[in-house]
């Protein structure tokens, strides 16, 4: 158990939504909150680790993690993180960029979760989704607004809204492991620059002081008749797979807590591996970046090593996993998707790195197989209840005074179009009963008194809901 961590409750959170919900799927169990922080089981004085595998047994693995994203924009180095693994704060504040001058107070600014209180109000949050694609979807909404939150070695927040997806399965192929997505939107109405996105891993296997780090960045294995092939995975496992029973490990063999990215945006893999001894965690927004880069920030001057891909020593064990760099248009989404697995990892005593992988390698390919089969095909599967971007028509885009938007539409079923900005504010709406002539219906809509920018349409009806983006100039 880690002994340094005090938790404050601040002023400003005892009126606040900040809210709470676990995914209890399968062999998993795992707290989420909706300021980016999910593993760490927060409490009144202190806080402790909160996710375990293999459930029920309460045998704890993560201490916790969260997102981190860093940027050069505008001529300086930010990082924003929803999870610091050296005081369990976040950076982030639960809900919109467009919302947090108005206050946390707003009960819609949760979780949500299925089955249960799904889906996601569209009113609020244009970006959420409808359909669920798991056995327990969750989704909840944060941003790095508020400059409150930044700590005093930080400079500002980069203003990104961030959507977190998380999706379990209860059949025996998905028992071990749960999914994360991760939708970065750039709110700012100018180009973010070098950007990185990464994936903190706090663990605690039991005991916080003897856990190693490990990393597959690209490997095959021989599984009786098969060769499989294992990327993109980093892992924290125990030293000496010992654990003594008790209130953090209540019996068993240790195994190995590992998060595999499964898919980025434009092309991008793994491109950083960086473990974080608790005694030199990066301190400030220049180390952080260097960090998610690939460097050792605490080095003079900073060394290149992408991927701390050895570890010898046991102890209170950290990593970041980051991909990068890319450039994040105005008004537009990066999509991340990762795994959080659970397995075997070698033999009761066995010291230092584990010789038998199998387990994990099968996990990990298990993760892939499923993602591929059941998630990454997610906009085909929403397609039977939704209308395909494609089949929706606004013209002229970009436009000046005036705009159609023309759908296929059954019949009478009503349609229902809002023009949200760019921060997600309601900006106008339109709706319509009137019968269909050869399935196609138009709506004409006047923009007088809507400024020129970047807008985003969405249309919704009973069995679909489509978003297009509209340019309007002067």
């Amino acid at each position: 158990m880690k002994k340094y961590l005090v938790f404050l409750i601040l002023p400003s959170l005892i009126l606040a939504i900040w809210d709470r919900d676990t995914i209890t799927v399968n062999k998993w169990r795992c707290p989420f909150y909706n300021d980016g922080r999910w593993g760490i089981d927060i409490g009144t004085t202190r806080d402790v680790a909160g996710g375990y595998w293999p459930y029920p047994l309460r045998n704890f693995y993560i201490f916790g993690g969260g997102p981190w994203i860093g940027c050069i924009a505008q001529g300086e180095t930010l990082v924003t993180y929803g999870y610091n693994p050296n005081s369990g704060a976040t950076e982030m504040v639960p809900t919109l960029c467009q919302y947090w001058h108005q206050g946390y107070s707003n009960p819609l600014d949760r979780i949500y979760k299925y089955p249960g209180d799904w889906p996601p109000p569209s009113d609020r949050f244009p970006m959420a989704p409808i359909i669920p694609l798991s056995d327990m979807d969750l989704w909840c909404c944060f941003s790095d607004s508020d400059p409150s939150y930044h700590d005093t070695n930080d400079t500002r927040p980069i203003g990104i809204d961030i959507a977190l997806t998380v999706y379990g399965f209860n059949d025996f192929t998905a028992q071990d492991f749960f999914f994360l997505k991760y939708d970065l939107i750039n709110i700012n109405n100018y180009l973010i620059n070098d950007m990185y996105f990464g994936i903190v891993l706090d663990g605690d296997i039991g005991d916080a002081t003897d856990e190693l780090t490990g990393l597959i960045l690209n490997k095959l294995f021989s599984i009786g008749s098969d060769t499989i092939r294992v990327k993109n995975s980093g892992l924290i496992y125990d030293y000496d797979n010992i654990e003594t029973p008790r209130t953090e490990w209540e019996g068993g063999t240790p195994g190995a807590v590992a998060i595999r990215l499964l898919s980025a945006p434009f092309g991008l893999n793994l491109s950083a591996f960086k473990k974080f001894p608790i005694e030199s965690d990066p301190v400030n927004d220049r180390q952080r970046y260097l960090a998610m880069a690939g460097y050792n920030w605490y080095q003079i001057p900073p060394q290149y090593v992408p991927f701390d891909s050895i570890d010898y020593n046991g102890g209170d064990k950290r990593f970041i996993m980051s991909c990068g760099p890319f450039n994040l248009l105005p008004c537009s989404t990066a999509t991340f998707y990762y795994a959080v697995i659970g397995s075997p990892h070698g033999d009761s005593g066995e010291v230092g790195s584990k010789h038998d992988t199998t387990s994990l390698a099968q996990r990990c390919y298990w993760a892939e197989m499923v993602f591929m089969e059941r998630l990454g095909i997610e906009e085909k599967e929403q397609s039977t209840l939704k209308v395909s971007h494609s089949s929706m028509e606004i013209y002229p885009n970009p436009a000046k005074s005036v705009i159609r938007v023309r759908c296929p539409l059954s019949g009478k079923e009503p349609a229902n179009l809002k023009i949200f900005d760019v921060s997600g504010k309601l900006i106008g709406e339109v709706s319509t009963s009137k019968s269909a002539k050869e399935h196609n219906e138009e709506i004409r809509i006047s923009l007088k008194g809507i400024k020129p920018g970047i807008y985003f349409c969405q249309l919704k009806g009973e069995k679909y809901k489509a978003i297009r983006k509209l340019v309007i100039i002067e």
